[in-house]
Order: structure tokens, then sequence, then C-alpha cells
């Protein structure tokens, strides 16, 4: 077994993969498939993992955050809905003067206090971060997700941190990877505000200053 794994390439880590690793992190057996899974354990794993991983992205990162994303108005309700896997959604307020906000799923117009939008209004943008799902989001991400779940797992199940089989330190050295790939690939600079904003990462002062928003993407 062990000379023959030495030839595959292992592949990314599943959310069966991740919820095994919890439950043998508190001393269970494995699982072989998560559908019409009976073993409670396993299903508050799979919960747990679940939580975190939604949890995690709510900071934002380059591989869930879009700018200016544009939001189009529903012909026949002349709504803008937004959809439920966003889990911020900010509206430039000098663009709308701070018209719109979103409410529930629906955008709301706070000058004609209606969900319904004017006829001269056919699409707004924000910027938007997605909750994706597990197998979507990158690897060392889950990785640092399956970490941290298999701790609090431990605590809850088991409430006793001498129990852990994965430290604190094993959680910190999982997020040191995954927020050394943030900066690789979106390399943020605090004067443009990021490579994609300019042809070029140099020094403009205006557009440093244009760039700046309270719901950046990068956010530790």
């Amino acid at each position: 077994m062990g000379i023959a794994n030495q030839a595959v390439t292992p592949g990314r880590t599943t959310l069966l993969n991740a919820v095994n690793v919890l439950l043998e992190n508190i001393g269970e057996q494995p699982i072989n498939s998560l559908e019409t899974e009976q073993v409670m354990d396993a299903r508050v794993a799979e919960r747990t993992l679940l939580e975190f991983h939604k949890e995690g992205q709510g900071k934002g990162w380059h591989w869930n955050t879009e700018f200016n994303y544009p939001f189009t108005k529903d012909s026949t309700t002349n709504e803008i809905r937004i959809p439920a896997n966003i889990s911020e959604f900010a509206i430039d307020p000098y663009l709308y003067a701070g018209r719109y906000v979103q409410r529930g799923e629906k955008l709301y117009d706070t000058e004609k206090r209606l969900y319904t939008m004017e006829s001269t209004v056919t699409e707004v943008k924000a910027d938007v971060i997605w909750l994706l799902p597990w197998d979507e989001a990158p690897e060392p991400f889950n990785r640092w997700v399956t970490i941290r779940s298999a701790r609090v797992f431990a605590d809850r199940m088991l409430g006793s941190e001498a129990l852990f089989k994965y430290t604190q330190k094993d959680e910190q050295d999982a997020l040191n990877v995954l927020e050394r790939m943030e900066q690789q690939v979106d390399q943020p600079n605090i004067l443009t505000g990021g490579r994609n904003y300019l042809p070029f990462p140099t020094y403009e002062p205006a557009y440093g200053l244009a760039t700046r928003r309270i719901s950046t993407a990068y956010r530790l």
C-alpha cells in the first residue's frame, strides 16, 4: 500500500476526506460515504466543517471576491435580487449616493422606500464576497478549515484540549500557507489598491485614494 502510493499524485481533499480527519481525530472509525450517513459523529463532523468553511470565506479572499459585479433588474418585477450565496454586498456610496442597500435577498431603494427600481435603473454594481461550495475553494483553504474544525470538533465532542491531535500550531501553520498563497496571487498594494486596478503597479496617489474602500477584499 505504501509503495503504491508513492507513485500516485494526491488529489484534492474532498469533504468526505475532511470528515474522516475529524473522526480520526477523536478516535472514531472513518466512513465510506456522506450519503444516508447514520453515524451521528459523522453528521456532526460534516456540520462543523461547513460551519467553519462558511465563516472563513466571510473574510474575503481573492478567489471569492469580485468588484463592480453587475446585478440586473428583473424585467417582470422591476426588482434586483441578490443571490443567497453572497456573504458581503457593498455598493460604492459615491456612485449611488448611498441610495441602495441590501435587505434580505433584494435591493432596497432608501430614497423611494421601495424594492421596485426606477425605469432608468437597469443594473446596480457592487463589491461582493461569494460563499463557495467545498469543491470550488482552494486546497490550502480547505486544509486550514479541516485542521481548525478538527480542533473544535474534538473539544465539542470530548471536552478536553489534552486530547487534541491537531494543535494550535498546526492550525496556524495551515493558515500561514493560505495567507502566503493569497499574497502571492492577489499582490495587495496599499498605494494602488492591488495589481488589478492599474496596468502597472506603480505609485499614483490619485488612484490610491480612489480605490480605498471599506469593503476591501483582503482582510485578515
